[in-house]
């Protein structure tokens, strides 16, 4: 996909993890910005099932798009849970950033049901049962492992997440503006909480890249999803 243009510039520095103390220069350079950028293009700038781009708006359109929000929403999951905990250690006031984060939750989830009701109108009742399930098991296995990065390090979740929904705003828009040049003609028209999406992408993208650069690790949260990450894996 294509790089973002930066959009840090007069913010904090991004290799403040904590306060009062900052990452050495050589994995500064790195964090969080081009890790996250890493992370966020495994998880959603592949085109499984696809060719390139979004180009229309069928059902194997809606099977890439019903595995990409899967991979995506669970890294902000973790982090709605890291960010609720640090309210009863040592940052209450992070209750600001977790209200975005739950409403950008409630958005995803609405757009993983609309994908899926599109596969179950296409597909045998049996296999539309075998891909929630693999969908579920997919978020269940990265569960801990995005619980762990999100307590230890949220600035590189956030980065995860801005340019993941950087990449999303950039397909979304590319079947919106498919939807706009079939309106007229004999292809699907593309519904609209593709348009939707698209805008709440764009707006929630400066959101979490802001997040990146500004929010220091509660390492009391990052101490006790720690020990409940070794209590479930005993």
């Amino acid at each position: 996909m294509t790089p973002r243009p930066s959009s840090t510039s007069g913010r904090g520095s991004s290799s403040d993890i904590g306060s009062g103390w900052a990452l050495p220069k050589q994995i500064a350079s790195w964090y969080p910005r081009k890790g996250g950028e890493f992370l966020a293009n495994t998880i959603a700038g592949h085109n499984a099932f696809i060719q390139d781009i979004p180009t229309r708006f069928d059902e194997v359109h809606a099977r890439h798009f019903s595995l990409v929000e899967g991979l995506a929403i669970t890294p902000l999951y973790t982090l709605a849970m890291v960010h609720y905990f640090s309210i009863f250690c040592q940052y209450p006031a992070r209750i600001a950033v977790l209200k975005p984060i739950l409403e950008e939750l409630r958005q995803k989830s609405e757009l993983q049901h609309h994908w899926l009701l599109i596969m179950q109108a296409k597909r045998a009742p049996g296999e539309i049962i075998a891909w929630r399930c693999g969908i579920l098991t997919l978020q269940v296995v990265l569960f801990p492992i995005w619980l762990f990065l999100s307590s230890a390090a949220p600035q590189l979740v956030h980065a995860t997440v801005a340019f993941s929904n950087h990449i999303l705003h950039t397909k979304y828009s590319c079947l919106k503006a498919r939807g706009s040049s079939a309106a007229s003609g004999r292809a699907a028209v593309v519904p609209e909480f593709v348009s939707k999406a698209a805008d709440m992408y764009a707006a929630t993208e400066t959101f979490h890249e802001a997040q990146s650069v500004t929010l220091p690790t509660d390492f009391g949260v990052a101490i006790v999803m720690l020990l409940l990450i070794l209590f479930f894996a005993a």
